[in-house]
């Protein structure tokens, strides 16, 4: 599997850090006879509920906000969110169903995938239930009501918060199908899956063209994502594969403007990473505007070739105890403007004897030009380093990092 296809396959927080991922399970606490009454049960059990848009997208951990040697934490703990990262979402308030609300309100999520993280299109109006202590303090995740304004899965509790009267399908009464009525559904199901597509093209629209690369012996044509100007996760972004012609397009997209970035990769490192129209720097990049119904197609992208370094070193403890490849991840997380925050990772094991008990060698090959963190992640309790920034430009880096472990 290619680098850069397995950066972006990482779809949970746990991931970023260690490269092991986790799946979402959604289950409801609310358990109603019929829409309506679901309706009104979530209503009823939600701090703050609106319709809005999301107008800026931010990525918030504790890692990137530190000063270069400060000390930093390296558990990776599920019982610790405050040390993973998440998303923190700005809208702009149109309607407000329940809490007193501004014109702006901002709430917390995760990155998207495995996460639970809730995922907004730029320039769509959402139904939001988010819930928290306090206004200051709000979140949402995918297993949440709400969701894109005109999908046909919100319209019910859209009646109800707007006090309109409900329909006879609101009130018809919620049991598991058997196999037969499920059956007799199939076509129903179907056109309403057209019909929700249909005006969900309505307001959006595509991004489509041609790349040129030099080809790899792999065959590995590349990876695009599509990187809204407003902010995004480094999961949880639209993205097309480049087809072996060059071509591509993109899936449906909210009205905005948005960045190109093409990725490429091999099992030795990155080849390219570089943004429309190939430039390796955001603030050089060109924006390419998309409008509802409409699809820009004459887009052109012509990849340079790029050098790729070395960045290598030497990884100390002062307890080794516990610290082997299955739970210690070494990553080099990006500071520069591209989606993937990990983008280089590997094992650490502290359990063999070489070159000596608690101090281990490491070596990132073919490692891009930009602005990295140096991050070890543990499964455990108690582990903290200094945070390292390295900057590789033209030529090879060697670091030392120092884990500590206090009980």
């Amino acid at each position: 599997m290619k680098l850069f296809l397995k950066m972006a396959a990482v779809a949970c927080i746990a991931a970023i850090a260690t490269g092991q991922a986790s799946a979402c399970k959604c289950g409801s606490n609310f358990h109603g006879k019929n829409t309506w009454e679901l309706a009104k049960l979530e209503a009823n059990g939600t701090s703050v509920i609106f319709e809005g848009m999301p107008e800026r997208f931010e990525v918030q951990w504790n890692v990137l906000n530190a000063k270069e040697g400060e000390l930093i934490s390296s558990e990776d703990s599920a019982d610790k969110y405050s040390h993973l990262p998440g998303m923190l979402v700005t809208f702009r308030v149109q309607r407000a169903y329940k809490g007193e609300l501004g014109p702006e309100i901002q709430i917390k999520t995760g990155l998207g995938g495995g996460d639970c993280g809730a995922v907004f299109a730029a320039g769509l109006t959402y139904l939001v239930f988010a819930s928290g202590p306090g206004v200051a303090d709000l979140g949402v995740s995918m297993c949440s009501p709400g969701g894109w304004i005109g999908s046909q899965s919100v319209a019910t509790e859209l009646r109800y918060l707007r006090k309109e009267r409900p329909l006879a399908g609101d009130l018809v009464p919620l049991r598991p199908w058997t196999a037969a009525e499920y059956a007799a559904q199939e076509g129903q199901r179907q056109r309403d899956f057209e019909d929700n597509q249909k005006r969900y093209a309505a307001v959006t629209g595509k991004i489509c063209g041609n790349l040129t690369a030099e080809k790899l012996k792999d065959g590995n044509t590349g990876l695009l994502s599509f990187l809204s100007t407003a902010g995004y996760s480094p999961i949880e972004h639209p993205t097309a594969n480049v087809n072996p012609n060059g071509s591509f397009c993109s899936g449906r997209l909210g009205p905005g403007k948005y960045y190109l970035y093409f990725a490429r990769g091999s099992d030795t490192g990155m080849m390219s990473a570089v943004f429309y129209p190939g430039v390796t720097e955001k603030a050089k990049a060109t924006t390419i505007e998309v409008s509802a119904g409409q699809t820009q197609s004459n887009i052109s992208f012509e990849v340079p070739l790029q050098n790729t370094y070395s960045v290598r070193g030497i990884i100390s403890t002062n307890d080794k105890s516990g610290l082997d490849s299955r739970n210690v991840y070494l990553s080099l997380i990006s500071l520069d403007d591209g989606p993937f925050l990990q983008r280089y990772s590997q094992p650490v094991d502290f359990q063999s004897t070489l070159p000596f008990p608690k101090t281990k060698y490491f070596s990132f090959e073919n490692v891009l030009p930009g602005r990295y963190i140096a991050y070890v992640s543990i499964l455990g309790h108690g582990w903290y380093m200094k945070k390292e920034e390295v900057s590789v430009t033209t030529h090879s880096k060697f670091i030392f990092l120092q884990l500590e472990h206090r009980k």
